[in-house]
């Protein structure tokens, strides 16, 4: 038997990749859940926002092999990929969708894109995973080195959006003021869709043979099948002692 090659090495782990990326998103929702405001905020937020970060680097990286005939190796592409930056990741990921016209292939990949690019919530919950994983992960060691601190630390940051939930958006039917568990429950639908609408893209996007092969496997078989009325609940995806 033939060593594989090294395009077939980069297949298996970009594979993994999405695998890991949906595992951290699935746990921070889990650990979420369970979450009072002022509680260790520390746990959801980096596994919320580095298996965002990865999931959206996964489209880049397959959108470029299917553009150029290979995986990127420059290093001015790597240096760009080496950041944490959610936001721009997304912004990064619609060019892309619209490059493709991918709010023409079906009625929901237009829902998609019109979420990604509008949807007022997903933008501050967008920043606020970019605010995280840009300075406020390091936020005690900055504090330990004399660095300054761009932003608050984790529990502060979760704290702050639930305020600016409450002060921008009142007219939410499903949440009642000062109702943390309702709030929960709004912030774990609107990241499922986030969610949805990313993992939608390996089946109706233009990410090639590789792409459709995730679309169809078991990494993300449970949440493209997830339907509307079931956003909101969390079912972990690994058994729980």
């Amino acid at each position: 038997m033939s060593d594989p090659t090294i395009q077939e090495i980069q297949e298996i782990a970009l594979m993994d990749e999405v695998d890991v990326a949906i595992s951290f998103i699935d746990v921070g929702l889990t650990s979420l859940k369970r979450l009072a405001i002022d509680d260790f905020a520390h746990l959801p937020i980096v596994l919320l926002s580095n298996g965002f970060e990865r999931l959206l680097k996964m489209i880049i990286c397959l959108d470029y092999r299917e553009q150029n005939g290979e995986f990127p190796n420059a290093s001015g592409f790597r240096k760009k990929i080496k950041t944490h930056n959610v936001e721009k990741f997304l912004q990064r990921v619609v060019d892309i969708s619209k490059r493709w016209e991918y709010e023409k292939e079906t009625s929901e990949t237009k829902k998609d894109m019109d979420f990604l690019e509008n949807d007022a919530e997903l933008q501050i919950i967008v920043k606020l995973l970019t605010e995280y994983g840009i300075s406020s992960r390091y936020y005690n060691i900055n504090i330990i080195i004399g660095e300054k601190n761009s932003y608050g630390k984790p529990s502060k940051l979760l704290e702050y959006y639930y305020w600016d939930f409450e002060e921008k958006l009142p007219r939410k039917k499903n949440v009642t003021t000062g109702n943390i568990l309702s709030f929960r429950e709004h912030i774990t639908r609107l990241l499922q869709q986030f969610r949805m609408a990313l993992c939608h893209m390996f089946i109706w996007g233009k990410l090639g043979k590789t792409g459709k092969e995730i679309g169809k496997s078991n990494i993300l078989v449970g949440i493209i099948n997830l339907r509307d009325e079931d956003l909101g609940q969390v079912k972990p995806r690994f058994c729980e002692s």
